[in-house]
């Protein structure tokens, strides 16, 4: 779970907030990714254990497309590299 909300942090500053950022950030943007947590109660592995229920999986789905700038930008997170904050192009989700 950390690691994938890592990721998403790692993506998103190593590129401008543009239409990419707005389809990874915004679930009402055109072609949004799609990001499912998933939660795990610790009693399936332990049955003398009340149920207690934590996070336990993030999957997130996006379009083929952004492979490419996905690639990218994570290379960009690898070398140390990464954008200033800016103000996000919310234009395609209407905000």
């Amino acid at each position: 779970m950390d690691g994938g909300l890592a990721l998403l942090s790692a993506v998103a500053n190593a590129g401008p907030r543009d239409a990419f950022y707005a389809r990874m950030t915004h679930w009402a943007a055109p072609d949004a990714w799609d990001v499912t947590v998933k939660p795990m109660d610790r009693a399936m592995y332990e049955d003398t254990m009340p149920s207690q229920f934590r996070l336990h999986l993030l999957q997130v789905s996006f379009p083929a497309y952004d492979v490419p700038e996905l690639t990218r930008r994570l290379r960009e997170h690898a070398a140390g590299r990464s954008v200033p904050p800016a103000p996000a192009d919310w234009s395609t989700v209407g905000r």
